[in-house]
Formats: structure tokens, sequence, C-alpha cells
């Protein structure tokens, strides 16, 4: 999605993409990056799932709010792996010391999992090979 440079200047600084919370149409909610674009301009990056969520079609116009996002992470940490934190700290010193887009992609890859036992799998496992542990 193309972000008109009057907004995407207020937030973006250089080079460096600018974590938002974005709602397309009034309704699809999700935390995203406006992005520079390599020849100019920027642009928000709507996946697959968020486009069929939304009924969306290329080239079709829509209405957008966006906002920073505060988060710690540029993601909602989720409650297990929160949790995992609290309990390993040796494992939340070694998630610290990602970067933060390798930071999002395990919270992503533990938020992902629809049921509650596979985050904490899911968790468990990333902390464990942060930490060179062994695990099943």
């Amino acid at each position: 999605m193309v972000v008109p440079d009057e907004v995407a200047t207020i937030f973006v600084k250089g080079r460096r993409p600018a974590r938002m919370r974005c709602t397309l149409n009034g309704s699809i909610a999700f935390q995203c990056a406006i992005r520079p674009r390599g020849g100019g301009g920027f642009y928000i990056n709507v996946g697959a799932t968020l486009r069929q969520q939304g009924k969306l079609v290329l080239g079709q116009k829509l209405s957008a709010m966006v906002w920073k996002d505060d988060s710690e992470f540029g993601r909602d940490v989720p409650v297990e792996l929160q949790e995992l934190f609290e309990i390993d700290p040796e494992g939340k010193a070694l998630f610290d010391a990602l970067l933060p887009s390798h930071q999002r992609g395990i919270i992503q890859y533990v938020a992902d999992a629809r049921s509650e036992q596979v985050r904490i799998d899911r968790a468990v496992k990333m902390i464990n090979r942060l930490a060179g542990r062994s695990f099943g």
C-alpha cells in the first residue's frame, strides 16, 4: 500500500522503517512498518492474509489510519513468551541481544500458534535454541 509522503515523513526519519499500527477500511487492524521505497516514496506491506481477511484487491483504494507503535518490540508479545522471560532471565537476556527484526520474528512465530499449548511449546523451543540447550 502506497503511503503519501506527507504522512510518511511525519514518522519515517531517514531511510529506516518506522514501526506503526494501522487500521484499513476501519476494520482490519495490524502492526506494520512504513518503509521507504527504493525509487522514492513509501509503502506499507499488506500481506496475503490481510488481503484475504479484508477481501482487498490490487489497485483498490483504501482508507487507512496509522499511528506510531510504542510497543517495546514493534509487536505484541504473547503472554506465554512473557511468562517464559520471567522464569528464564538468561533466555530473556539472549532474546534482548538479538536484532529487533529477529526479536519480532520469534514473537510472530510464537503468536501465530492457534492454541495456548503450541504457543508455550514454541516459546520454549526458541529460547532453548538461543541458549544452545538440547531439547526434544
